[in-house]
C-alpha cells in the first residue's frame, strides 16, 4: 500500500467527517398538551386548525425555549373546556447529535386538578429520564376574545407577541447575570400565513353549527 493511497484514504476520511459535523443537528421531540410558542426570540406560530409541530431540528449550543400547556378536556353533556396556561420560558444547552423530549411535567389526568395544574405548570427538557434543565410558571394569564382569536390565527389582528416577549426577557436576564447566549441558533420551524389562516377560520365558522360557535367562543377566551 503506498504513500499517495494513504494519503488520499485519510483525506477521504476527513472530509467525511467534517461534513458530519457540519450537518450535525440536534432533535427535540415535543410531548402532547405542550406547545412551543418561541424559540430564541422567534415566535413559533401555531395555527387555529393546524396541529402544533412536535418535532424541531436545532443546532447544538444554547437555546431559550418557550412553551405552554394547552390541553382540550371533553367533559358531560356534549360539553368541553381548554386549559391553556401562560408561557414558559427555559433555558437550555444542547449537545451534538443528541435527542430531548420538551415536556410539562406531573400532567394529572383529573380535570379538576388540571386546572389548578395549569396555574403554575413546570416546563422540562429531558434528555431520556434525567431532567437537564425545568422552569416552573410564575403566574397564570388570561386574555380578551380578541387577543385569544388574534394568537390562534398567528397575530391576524396585531400586538405584539407575548410568547417573544416571555422568551426575550429570559434572554435578557441571562446576559445580565453573566449566563449570555453568544449565539442564538435559528431553529427550523414552520410558520402558519395570517391571510391564510384567517381564510381557513372563516370558513370553519361559516360551516360550524351553532354548538360548534359556541365552543369556538369559549375557546378563544381561554
Amino acid at each position: 500500500m503506498n504513500k499517495q493511497y494513504l494519503w488520499t484514504a485519510a483525506a477521504l476520511t476527513a472530509g467525511v467527517l467534517s461534513t458530519t459535523q457540519t450537518f450535525a443537528q440536534v432533535t427535540l421531540n415535543v410531548t402532547d398538551n405542550t406547545v412551543v410558542t418561541a424559540i430564541n426570540g422567534q415566535e413559533v406560530k401555531n395555527g387555529l386548525l393546524s396541529k402544533p409541530q412536535k418535532t424541531y431540528k436545532l443546532e447544538p449550543g444554547k437555546h431559550v425555549i418557550t412553551a405552554k400547556y394547552n390541553r382540550l378536556y371533553e367533559l358531560r353533556g356534549d360539553n368541553h373546556d381548554v386549559l391553556r396556561s401562560s408561557n414558559i420560558s427555559v433555558p437550555v444547552e444542547l449537545a451534538d447529535n443528541q435527542t430531548y423530549v420538551l415536556d410539562m411535567l406531573g400532567q394529572p389526568e383529573d380535570y379538576n386538578a388540571a386546572k389548578e395544574y395549569v396555574k403554575q405548570p413546570t416546563l422540562a427538557v429531558l434528555q431520556g429520564k434525567q431532567v437537564i434543565a425545568s422552569q416552573q410558571a410564575t403566574s397564570s394569564s388570561s386574555s380578551s376574545i380578541f387577543s385569544g382569536l388574534g394568537n390562534a390565527l398567528g397575530g391576524v389582528f396585531g400586538g405584539s407577541s407575548k410568547a417573544v416577549e416571555a422568551n426575550q426577557q429570559t434572554i435578557n436576564a441571562l446576559g445580565q447575570s453573566g449566563g449570555a447566549i453568544p449565539a442564538i441558533n435559528q431553529p427550523v420551524a414552520t410558520t402558519v400565513s395570517s391571510s391564510d389562516s384567517l381564510d381557513q377560520f372563516m370558513q370553519l365558522w361559516l360551516r360550524a353549527t351553532p354548538a360548534e360557535r359556541d365552543k369556538i367562543r369559549q375557546w378563544v377566551q381561554k
